[in-house]
């Protein structure tokens, strides 16, 4: 009840305020009036009772009976008295019509004071105010006036100072950018110039290696084969497999890849006879453990080849002399796997070594792409990756399932 009250008199204006006080002043003369013309009423009644009326230094007229006396008394009383109330009426509500505007005069000044703070702050003069307390009440609007314009000065030289320091920024990032898209084009340029360069290389490399590869053949045919003529064999499949990888990079992102049915046994056993003259000249020989059966999976061969040649290859790059790399093919009901096993270092980082340009032995030749293209084909494919390496022996095997790729 008291919270309601103070916000139903929070709202109340000062001509309220006004109109309610001279309501208030009318009352009170209203209820002084009754009461002086009750008393004398009843002293009226009690004079009328006994008939006995005093009428000091007034004559009666001889119209006028002894009886009318008192209430032409009474009469003349109550016009006095609602004159008198009158009149006290009128004065109480001038003098507060005077104050009230006094009031509301200073208020005014105010008013106009605190709604020239948004935009230009003007003083208010102490003297022209009526009331001392709202002289002292300028003092300090004058005072917070007065700070509020300094902050407002502080502030735009601020916001000016920021805005500078925003263009400033702005045109140094504008330059900067365009930086950045002059050396972005730049580089563009220079990949696209790089991969248009290893296009033509490639193309250009396929038939010289061709023709070395046919008359290797055809001199192996004719005269017979000879050490010399098999090292130059073992190297030109070393470059036929690292130019199939260059091609596979330079055309993967344009070239669609189409799967098919392939027996998986068979295509290991084709590989290997490729890369046997390879592993020959390098002192080892390939153990393959053919499937009794036919195993299929459903794949991309150019995919399938790079997976498999690059284990072959890189088993060929390190494991040690006089030794037989073991090769392997099994299926089960969900899944084929194709494993490459053999007597090599201990791999010292088995993350690392999918990374591109990562080699762990840096004298051995090749760029370190193998098998970073190997897991990139792998992670498109779904097939998972398998590596048991330590003192001993090195295995990589990989698991083609048989749902994700039949």
């Amino acid at each position: 009840m008291q919270e309601w009250d103070n916000h139903r008199w929070s709202k109340i204006s000062l001509h309220q305020t006004n109109f309610y006080t001279i309501v208030f002043i009318l009352l009170l003369t209203v209820i002084f009036s009754s009461l002086l013309i009750y008393d004398e009423y009843k002293d009226f009644l009690k004079t009328a009772q006994n008939g006995i009326e005093i009428v000091k230094g007034v004559p009666l007229s001889s119209s006028l009976s002894y009886q009318d006396l008192p209430k032409t008394r009474l009469i003349k009383v109550m016009v006095e008295i609602a004159t008198l109330a009158l009149i006290l009426f009128g004065f109480i509500v001038g003098l507060s019509k005077i104050v009230n505007s006094m009031i509301a005069r200073d208020m005014e000044r105010f008013f106009e004071f605190f709604e020239s703070v948004y935009q230009k702050t003007e003083p208010i003069v102490p003297h022209e105010l009526y009331f001392s307390e709202f002289k002292k009440m300028a003092a300090y609007a004058n005072e917070m006036g007065l700070t509020i314009e300094e902050q407002k000065k502080s502030l735009q030289q601020l916001n000016e100072s920021l805005e500078e320091r925003v263009r400033i920024k702005t045109q140094a990032l504008e330059r900067k950018n365009s930086a950045l898209e002059q050396e972005r084009e730049f580089s563009q340029g220079l990949l696209e110039s790089h991969k248009q360069f290893i296009r033509y290389a490639i193309h250009e490399t396929n038939t010289p290696l061709s023709v070395i590869m046919a008359n290797i053949e055809l001199f192996s045919m004719r005269e017979g084969r000879n050490r010399y003529l098999a090292k130059i064999e073992a190297a030109v499949k070393n470059i036929f497999s690292i130019y199939d990888d260059l091609s596979y990079l330079v055309k993967k992102d344009q070239v669609d890849y189409p799967k098919k049915g392939i027996d998986l046994g068979e295509y290991i056993e084709k590989r290997l006879e490729f890369f046997d003259e390879v592993a020959h000249f390098s002192a080892l020989s390939f153990h393959y453990e053919k499937p009794a059966f036919p195993v299929w999976i459903h794949f991309n061969e150019t995919k399938l080849q790079r997976v498999v040649d690059n284990n072959l290859t890189n088993a060929i790059k390190y494991t040690k002399s006089d030794e037989v790399i073991g090769v392997g093919v099994s299926c089960s009901v969900v899944e084929c796997r194709f494993w490459v096993q053999s007597r090599s270092v201990k791999i010292q980082d088995e993350a690392k070594i999918f990374e591109a340009y990562y080699r762990e032995r840096k004298k051995t030749d090749g760029f370190g792409l193998g098998l970073s293209l190997v897991k990139s084909i792998c992670d498109e494919e779904n097939v998972a990756i398998a590596i048991d390496s330590n003192d001993e022996f090195t295995r990589f095997e990989y698991r083609f399932n048989k749902e994700g790729n039949g």
